[in-house]
């Protein structure tokens, strides 16, 4: 299938579908703090992932909530098997802790 000489994904196709539960993943997670995190970066990255991009995603997705939040507050380190881009953007979403007063 193409749109303006582009090769659009086949909606069909596993990666597709993979990206199609990682979306509804993403913003039903549990904590609503996380759902935010993970439903934005979602709808940042994930038109332009591959398999390696959607399998590192369908992992990050498997992490505690409490995990994330304590990596985007700072109160935690990212272990090393977590480490890359996906979380480099998702750690790019810090809480402003300075609006609350």
């Amino acid at each position: 299938m193409q749109k303006n000489g582009e090769q659009m994904p086949d909606p069909g196709s596993d990666l597709e579908a993979r990206k199609r539960r990682i979306r509804f993943r993403a913003g039903h997670r549990g904590m609503k703090e996380t759902d935010l995190l993970f439903a934005r970066l979602a709808a940042e990255v994930l038109d332009g992932l591959d398999e390696q991009g959607v399998a590192a995603f369908e992992r990050l997705l498997d992490v505690p909530d409490v995990d994330i939040v304590a990596w985007v507050s700072g109160n935690a380190e990212v272990p090393p098997e977590h480490a890359g881009p996906l979380v480099d953007r998702l750690l790019s979403y810090r809480f402003n802790t300075d609006s609350y007063g």
